[in-house]
């Protein structure tokens, strides 16, 4: 009897616990259910066991944690929002990757964090039972395989002779040996385990699979998620990324987004491309006799290259057609080849889109290749929110596929998914502002002329005479030489 007299005191007491705890007014198993979940996913250290006790400040620092991870308000209180985000369907993958994983600014693990080889095996060895046509599977697996060899060097391969499967997908119930047991439709939809040995990818077979509807969940959309985490991803606090770990439902012609494709691009790099300049024989054009030598005086207003490949030099109300041998065309007027652009712009620089822009005072025009678009020229806060009017340098960075801007001794990075565009850094916890001074891009000088990215993971900053070349990879200045040298191949006098 007395045993039994102690047992009640101890639940007596253990409830009078849970009732007093203040993280809002939801009902004690929602506060249970809650903690259990912050220490599933990382943000309550898993050392503990999941009968103890966990302090009251220890939870409410956990709950902030969850809260801006999944962009809510930081208020440390379990209310509705932050209860109702817990409930979505997820990835089971940890958000976190330890005690100080909160502090992190990498977006892919750190451990075995990559594959040593670009050439992958997979293979599907158990396909949902809910789809009985398995052609239909293989190809929405193939596409979200590919979304990731687009944007890097990462090839797979479905040859299932090999002695070797670098990713096993498999579509499984319940307890199914890994140790992360799958607890129906509708709560933990996959996970995959980051690159080691092999990096199995498994998917709950009770949910409902399905292929570009609006009900169930959608295939192609949690594989390219978990086929992420294989490549050595980490869960990403983007909330377009598709390394979010909540499922938002169904979303047509889902595509990588920017952040996705910077952090897998830090693993593997940019995907092998040809050179940048395609056109071997361009036609040639009648140079005009009254333009400038620029031999004489290599000063640079602009320079890009277009979508067709083609490399252009733009000076004063002049501009030259360049390739690796050197000047292909020009002295050519600008108002003869580039119907509606003006003279002595300020920069140009080619965007993801396939668009040139070229910016003047505080107007920009766009072209495609040499074609203005109509509605031009407009404002730049029209589409430039936040850049300033009179800029020296544009230019795309193959470091991360971002778009710069310089002006004077400051630069600025644009990042045209955020509000306001003008932002540095996606993750909310470790923000940077603009402008940044110029010297942390190491070994350039201040007050650029003009900026040109070529595809040899070099970018070229061209001042007075001559040009800086950035090494994108080692972020620093490894050669400085005269541009008429090497790019114009100018015949000394």
């Amino acid at each position: 009897m007395e045993g039994v007299k102690l047992c009640r005191q101890f639940l007596a007491a253990f409830l009078i616990y849970l009732c007093t705890i203040n993280l809002g007014s939801v009902a004690a198993p929602s506060k249970i259910q809650a903690v259990s979940y912050l220490r599933k996913y990382g943000y309550i250290d898993s050392s503990t066991s999941g009968g103890s006790l966990v302090g009251e400040e220890t939870v409410s620092n956990a709950v902030k944690d969850f809260q801006r991870f999944a962009g809510l308000s930081t208020t440390g209180n379990l209310d509705d929002a932050t209860l109702n985000m817990m409930e979505k369907p997820r990835c089971g993958v940890r958000d976190k990757s330890g005690s100080t994983a909160s502090k992190r600014k990498k977006r892919y693990a750190i451990q075995g964090s990559r594959w040593h080889m670009n050439n992958l095996n997979y293979r599907i060895s158990k396909y949902p039972r809910k789809i009985r046509d398995r052609a239909l599977v293989d190809n929405e697996i193939a596409r979200a395989l590919q979304a990731w060899s687009d944007v890097t060097n990462i090839k797979f391969f479905n040859n299932e002779k090999e002695d070797v499967t670098h990713v096993d997908i498999r579509f499984e119930h319940g307890d199914h040996g890994d140790g992360s047991p799958f607890e129906g439709r509708g709560h933990t939809l996959a996970h995959a385990f980051f690159p080691h040995c092999g990096s199995d990818a498994h998917f709950d077979d009770d949910e409902e699979w399905t292929i570009n509807e609006d009900n169930g969940t959608n295939l192609f959309q949690v594989v390219v998620h978990e086929i992420g985490h294989s490549l050595g991803l980490d869960h990403s606090d983007v909330e377009d990324s598709v390394m979010t770990p909540f499922y938002e439902g169904y979303v047509p012609q889902k595509t990588l987004d920017r952040d996705d494709i910077e952090s897998v691009q830090i693993l593997y790099g940019r995907p092998n491309r040809a050179p940048p300049v395609i056109n071997r024989n361009p036609a040639r054009l009648t140079p005009d006799p009254n333009g400038p030598n620029i031999c004489k005086n290599p000063t640079l207003d602009a320079a890009t290259i277009v979508d067709d490949g083609r490399a252009f030099f733009f000076k004063g109300d002049y501009y030259w057609e360049i390739q690796e041998s050197g000047i292909v065309n020009g002295p050519r007027k600008i108002s003869d080849d580039w119907d509606g652009m003006p003279g002595n712009i300020d920069a140009a620089m080619t965007w993801s889109n396939g668009k040139t822009y070229f910016f003047k005072n505080d107007m920009y025009y766009r072209f495609k290749n040499q074609d203005m678009d109509s509605g031009f020229p407009k404002p730049m806060h029209v589409e430039f929110p936040g850049i300033p009017s009179n800029v020296n340098a544009a230019f795309v960075w193959g470091g991360n596929g971002r778009l710069y801007f310089f002006k004077d001794d400051l630069y600025w990075r644009f990042d045209n998914c955020k509000n306001p565009p003008v932002v540095t850094s996606t993750n909310t916890r470790n923000p940077y502002f603009y402008p940044i001074h110029i010297h942390n891009w190491k070994g350039l000088p201040t007050h650029i002329d003009a900026a040109l990215t070529w595809d040899n993971q070099k970018t070229y900053f061209f001042k007075g005479d001559e040009y800086y070349r950035f090494n994108d990879g080692a972020n620093v200045v490894d050669a400085r030489s005269p541009t008429k040298r090497y790019w114009l191949h100018c015949q000394e006098e």
